[in-house]
């Protein structure tokens, strides 16, 4: 496939006086389940396939986008992108070592893919082993189930071959009432009974009763809070990633610099394109420059800005292997300008087990999601949001959900990470980030 649309790219470029080309090309196979109660209901799409195309011409740069391969539709988009041509510092774009891939392709997925009944049965247990072990805890279970193969080429007109990568991802996650969930994210296939157990896992922790915050005394109080990894990543990928990134160094809207301790002690924060573990691993960021691990927090210090070539360029250093086509708004994935963008979170456990974090907590909560994350101030990091299917801790045990629409949330991104006072043992994949629980504090409106 990369060799034919690689002919017609060069083809196009050549017709339209194009003086650089990059193009990066994806394919992927996924089969999803959605569940809605005892009900399975299975979708497949079969070699969905993009292309986004960078050109320069005349020391300027474009985008293109598309989803047809043949000559003419590829004629179409670079005629386009042609129109639209806007000042860059980048003259030409990388030239890609030979010999760059990676394959992390799980064989039992990819026979699962075309065998969608089996994981229907294996999904069908589950939910009849949740539903037998709530106990009438709950009355609606929503989940869901993906299976996913996916094959990425980028490519320069300056490269004698492209940066190759191969990899598989299965998800699933189980949802009671919207008020706790429980997801799961892996390389490969997990046993049937550690999938089957997922469901049983949240219904045996759901408890029976929500309460509001004048429910246990602790309205308007900062109180202790763990924070879930699925709400520590929100909050760093929305708001603290804003300071790291090199983009908002140049304009001035990040407060951060090299060398000042930023965060606790206790945080060690990487961003890691090469982990085996996470589905953002690759061999090369989408411009075609080697993956890397890039210490961003080192027990609190904070250490590096991550770039793209671009942003390299003005601030006279080299790209940290961050130019990723990173979607504002209402862009598509391969249609979004190469921004300087966050590729896999990973943070340092601590010697603290989740249990024992929690038994020092009179009155707290476990945080497990914030509705709205996105309008937090990003470049002060203040929000206030409400918690999400969380759950109150009291003398060290979770004792209740937390009342939808009660419990307004108000803190600091960038101060939180300052007053984290202890990290769990344990942490939890999610796909593009491997993260521990922390503890901190927040108040509750």
């Amino acid at each position: 496939m990369f060799d034919e649309v690689r002919k017609r790219v060069e083809k196009a470029a050549a017709a339209y006086k194009v003086d650089d080309f990059e193009m990066l090309l994806s394919r992927g196979d996924v089969t999803s389940f959605d569940i809605e109660q005892r009900d399975i209901t299975i979708s497949s799409v079969v070699s969905n396939a993009s292309l986004g195309l960078r050109l320069l011409k005349r020391g300027k740069l474009t985008y293109g986008m598309t989803t047809s391969f043949d000559q003419a539709s590829l004629d179409k988009v670079v005629e386009a992108a042609l129109s639209n041509l806007q000042t860059t510092r980048v003259s030409g774009f990388a030239k890609i070592p030979s010999g760059m891939s990676c394959e992390y392709v799980d064989s039992e997925i990819v026979r699962l893919l075309d065998k969608p009944r089996k994981m229907r049965d294996i999904l069908t247990e589950m939910v009849a082993s949740t539903f037998d072990a709530g106990k009438g805890k709950f009355e609606r279970l929503n989940g869901g189930c993906s299976l996913n193969v996916a094959e990425e080429w980028v490519f320069t007109s300056r490269s004698q071959e492209p940066a190759y990568s191969s990899g598989s991802a299965f998800v699933v996650s189980v949802n009671l009432d919207s008020r706790d969930f429980e997801l799961l994210a892996l390389r490969k296939l997990p046993s049937s009974s550690k999938i089957t157990s997922i469901g049983v896992k949240v219904a045996r922790r759901l408890k029976k009763k929500n309460l509001k915050p004048s429910d246990v005394g602790i309205g308007g109080k900062k109180i202790d809070v763990v924070i879930h990894p699925m709400c520590l990543q929100s909050l760093i990928k929305t708001v603290v990633a804003e300071h790291i990134y090199a983009s908002n160094k140049l304009t001035g809207l990040s407060g951060y610099r090299p060398g000042e301790k930023l965060a606790s002690s206790k945080v060690t924060i990487f961003d890691d394109a090469t982990h085996p573990e996470l589905f953002t691993t690759s061999p090369t960021d989408q411009e075609g420059t080697p993956s890397t691990c890039n210490v961003l927090f080192d027990r609190g210090v904070f250490k590096t800005f991550i770039y793209d070539r671009e942003t390299a360029l003005l601030d006279g250093v080299s790209s940290t292997g961050n130019g990723m086509r990173r979607p504002v708004l209402a862009e598509d994935n391969h249609e979004a300008p190469v921004r300087p963008t966050l590729r896999g979170l990973v943070m340092e456990p601590g010697k603290t087990k989740l249990t024992d974090m929690m038994t020092g907590i009179k009155k707290g909560i476990l945080l497990k999601y914030l509705l709205g994350i996105h309008t937090a101030d990003k470049v002060s990091g203040a929000f206030t949001n409400t918690a999400y299917m969380s759950y109150i801790i009291e003398n060290g045990k979770l004792t209740a959900t937390t009342e939808p629409g009660t419990w307004a949330i108000k803190g600091n991104a960038l101060e939180m990470l300052k007053d984290i006072t202890q990290v769990s043992s344990e942490r939890l994949g999610l796909g593009s980030s491997l993260l521990p629980w922390v503890k901190t504090s927040l108040y509750v409106g």
